[in-house]
């Protein structure tokens, strides 16, 4: 806990990642990546697999990877031998990933709100009203034009991570998830001519006897999306999240 903390202090972010979690978010991952390394290592690889695949197909010069996190699931160094730019699109980056883009010129860092939500969002200031939400006047990503855009693994945390500060009823939240989910590829695919997403869009819990004692899906309207593959991710190992369970994730992959 005494080298999180640190690390969070070390670890730099607007006022509005802080207020909403984002940079405890970002320090909370690294380290669990290290604790569940085993049990994640097959959810890395399929994810290098995924794009590497998809990048050798598209041969793209300029890349825009949103929701680029601590760049576990991204084959870094294999698309800075090919790629011309890389623009990495997070609310937070850590350190590491400041160090890589210091050192290479191809990567640029880009922070920014991709709900466009934060900053009309109050906290604290009575219950979630979804009908006050102007989905149609929100702001627009303004990002860089690319050949091939990335959502990775960020199509079921970008409505969590708000409803996590802003609590909801089931029902609101199921509604406001969908209209994020929505939104977010509906920019996707106005963002870059070719996109690539991948995603967790099933929760299953599995207890000690390998039965399944819960399992949670949403949707999402994938429009000229096509599903590619999927594999499982053991996000949470038995005694990450309980002794009595273990928590894995259905990720699919879609391309357009």
């Amino acid at each position: 806990m005494i080298l999180e903390w640190l690390s969070y202090l070390q670890t730099k972010g607007t006022q509005t990642a802080k207020d909403w979690g984002y940079i405890y978010q970002n320090v909370s991952l690294r380290f669990r990546a290290r604790r569940c390394a085993k049990a994640w290592q097959p959810h890395v690889a399929a994810s290098h697999k995924f794009i590497q695949d998809h990048f050798d197909k598209v041969n793209p010069r300029s890349i825009l990877i949103i929701g680029s996190g601590i760049l576990m699931e991204i084959p870094i160094e294999a698309l800075l031998a090919k790629a011309e730019k890389i623009y990495l699109v997070d609310l937070v980056h850590s350190r590491q990933v400041r160090s890589l883009a210091r050192q290479n010129s191809k990567i640029e860092l880009i922070e920014r709100d991709i709900s466009s939500l934060l900053g009309i969002l109050k906290k604290g200031t009575g219950p979630f009203q979804l009908k006050n939400i102007p989905w149609k006047q929100l702001p627009a990503w303004d990002l860089p034009k690319v050949d091939w855009v990335i959502s990775a693994n960020l199509l079921s945390q970008i409505p969590l991570m708000i409803s996590e500060v802003l609590p909801m009823t089931t029902e609101t939240y199921e509604k406001f998830a969908r209209s994020v989910r929505d939104q977010h590829i509906e920019r996707l695919l106005e963002q870059a001519p070719k996109v690539l997403l991948f995603a967790d869009f099933e929760t299953r819990y599995i207890d000690r006897a390998g039965e399944m004692i819960k399992c949670e899906t949403y949707e999402a309207n994938l429009r000229g999306l096509k599903y590619d593959r999927e594999w499982l991710w053991e996000i949470a190992p038995y005694g990450e999240t309980s002794k009595d369970y273990k928590i894995e994730m259905l990720v699919k992959g879609y391309s357009n």
